[in-house]
């Protein structure tokens, strides 16, 4: 005969099989009904970059990434910078999608932070940049079909103070799977 498990270990189990289920199966969730699926992570070029696919309380699927800099004052170029920069100077904060037969970009990239104006008077030049610290993009996207599905995702972002910069990520791709309960 098996020996009988305490109460208290039998419900721990229980609480714990059922997190780890809420969290692979349908994403975690947070407030309203939203519900999040982390889909990579990585640091390149002195920036940590979170991606996830985001469903929120009206069920409307983002594509979402967090660009943190690593190095304390540095900030991120605004989306809406051209892809060469200004005269070469600089490159925007992009999260696209570079291969998804399954996914579709379904509107346009939005940012969590306004960009401010960052003025090079030596250069007679201003660029859009977003305050120091992290910034977060999302851009809403749509399933062809329900299922697990993968795509080819690209960032391409460039981390400076106002007296320096670092080497930029240019169209730095990956890939990832996105679990069949994301694309419901």
């Amino acid at each position: 005969m098996a020996p009988r498990l305490p109460r208290r270990a039998v419900v721990a189990a229980a609480a714990l099989a059922l997190a780890a289920s809420a969290a692979c199966g349908r994403g975690a969730e947070a407030k309203g009904g939203a519900r999040r699926w982390e889909l990579a992570s990585f640091t390149a070029r002195d920036v940590a970059v979170e991606v996830s696919l985001e469903r929120d309380g009206a069920g409307k699927a983002w594509l979402a990434g967090r660009f943190t800099p690593t190095r304390a004052g540095y900030h991120l170029y605004g989306k809406d910078l051209p892809r060469e920069g200004i005269r070469g100077i600089g490159r925007p904060t992009l999260l696209e999608i570079a291969g998804a037969p399954g996914m579709r970009p379904a509107g346009p990239l939005q940012a969590d932070r306004h960009p401010e104006t960052l003025t090079a008077d030596l250069l007679g030049l201003s660029f859009p940049v977003y305050p120091a610290g992290p910034v977060t993009l999302r851009r809403p996207v749509t399933f062809a079909r329900h299922g697990a599905t993968t795509a080819e995702l690209s960032v391409t972002y460039m981390a400076c103070t106002e007296g320096a910069c670092l080497p930029p990520a240019i169209d730095r791709r990956f890939t990832v799977t996105i679990p069949a309960a994301a694309t419901r």
